[in-house]
């Protein structure tokens, strides 16, 4: 048994967690049922309780001191990350190409040079210092292998170790754990939310609703509504409803009357016949597998996804719904027919029957993690940790961005 700290950053672990908080919940839980201790760090308290996981409002960096393991999420406090790398901790953290953070309206400024830098710098840290690295998507999982490369971290001693280089690099995709799946299926959908097509989140710019206004008004042979699980924000907000207007379809756009609380959550998804994603043709969405695919799974929904990357390839491959180009409305409006009540419905129903398998299908967090559970077990640190190469690696990073030492600049 060990004692794991999990640092949530600034995602809360309670009743309004959100993709990111929710999946450090889940990992959490899986993590304690196979006998860990487990010690969540997030911004506030919460209520939130399973047998072997704590949820702390705590310092990080006592946490992180204090823990024989650490797992973070994608680009932490680095001051976190070198407390924990100075003690000795076995450093786990999600990892992703600081791609998206692009699309962040800070980086629009005089500055957005040299915040970017600062931002990239962060994440070579990480990848130096880290025992092992989560990813979520087979995209994520090469694009990690390439950097670990370019940074210098790559070497035979971890090919020794394994030649498909898991005890540095492990897939952890988007999904769920038996928890949540015997939960969500045992809740009764709410009568009050049913509709057609659910919009269940996608805040960035990335990600938006707007082609789903055009499909309905496209669609003279359905009335589907199409419900906005989530509202974005007001400066958002306006011109979507401005827009579903103007096309006259302002009538079946259904808005949240409040914050869906995570204990509510299951019933509001359920009463929806699909998931609807659509997003931009960006490279972080040729690269990212959507936090919205767990619903798909988890509430067995057909998912109507735009064909822009890894996203969509991952549900053409799994067969769980239609695959599209969300530019042309008439075929994104069928695309939503077949989803909800076309012939092409039980086939995705099917598939999802084989993806969401309990323990062996594509979304079990149980299956996915054997391998860090393993690591964890074996409480071995990286192979290159005392290699002077790689320590001068860091010493350099460090001397060249000594900001790294500090905490971050507020992108967000």
């Amino acid at each position: 048994m060990s004692g794991i700290g999990i640092l949530a950053g600034p995602y809360p672990v309670d009743d309004q967690l959100g993709g990111i908080g929710l999946r450090l919940w889940e990992i959490a839980q899986v993590l304690a049922d196979a006998g860990h201790q487990v010690t969540i760090v997030a911004p506030r308290p919460s209520d939130f309780t399973h047998p072997g996981v704590t949820v702390s409002s705590g310092r990080p960096e006592e946490v992180a001191a204090a823990s024989d393991a650490v797992i973070t999420t994608d680009l932490p406090d680095t001051r976190v990350l070198l407390t924990a790398y100075e003690h000795g901790t076995i450093l786990v953290a999600e990892n992703a190409p600081p791609i998206e953070h692009l699309h962040f309206g800070s980086f629009a400024g005089p500055n957005a040079e040299d915040l970017y830098r600062d931002t990239v710098a962060r994440w070579r840290l990480q990848l130096l210092l880290s025992d092992h690295l989560l990813v979520r998507s087979e995209a994520e999982r090469a694009s990690t292998l390439g950097a670990l490369v370019a940074a210098g971290r790559m070497s035979a001693a971890h090919h020794r170790a394994g030649a498909d280089l898991a005890g540095l690099v492990s897939l952890v995709p988007i999904g769920y754990n038996q928890h949540s799946l015997h939960k969500a299926d045992e809740e009764v959908p709410r009568e009050d939310a049913a509709c057609e097509v659910l919009w269940n989140g996608g805040v960035w710019d990335y990600c938006h609703p707007a082609p789903v206004l055009r499909a309905l008004a496209a669609d003279r042979t359905s009335n589907f509504r199409l419900r906005l699980l989530y509202a974005p924000p007001p400066e958002r907000l306006e011109p979507l409803l401005a827009r579903a207007a103007e096309l006259g379809v302002e009538e079946r756009v259904l808005l949240p009357i409040g914050p869906v609380a995570h204990r509510a959550r299951d019933g509001w998804v359920k009463a929806a016949r699909a998931v609807v994603i659509t997003g931009g043709r960006t490279a972080e969405n040729m690269t990212c597998h959507r936090l919205r695919l767990r619903d798909a799974a988890l509430y067995r929904l057909p998912v109507v996804v735009d064909d822009y990357g890894a996203t969509g390839d991952l549900v053409a491959a799994l067969g769980i719904g239609p695959v599209i180009d969300p530019t042309y409305p008439q075929a994104l409006a069928a695309a939503l027919r077949h989803a909800v009540d076309g012939t092409e419905r039980e086939r995705y129903l099917a598939a999802l029957d084989r993806a969401r398998s309990p323990l062996r299908g594509r979304f079990a967090l149980e299956r996915h993690l054997a391998p860090l559970l393993g690591l964890l077990e074996s409480g071995h640190r990286a192979p290159d940790r005392t290699d002077r190469r790689h320590q001068d690696n860091i010493h350099t990073l460090l001397t060249q961005y000594p900001g790294l030492r500090e905490q971050a600049p507020d992108l967000i």
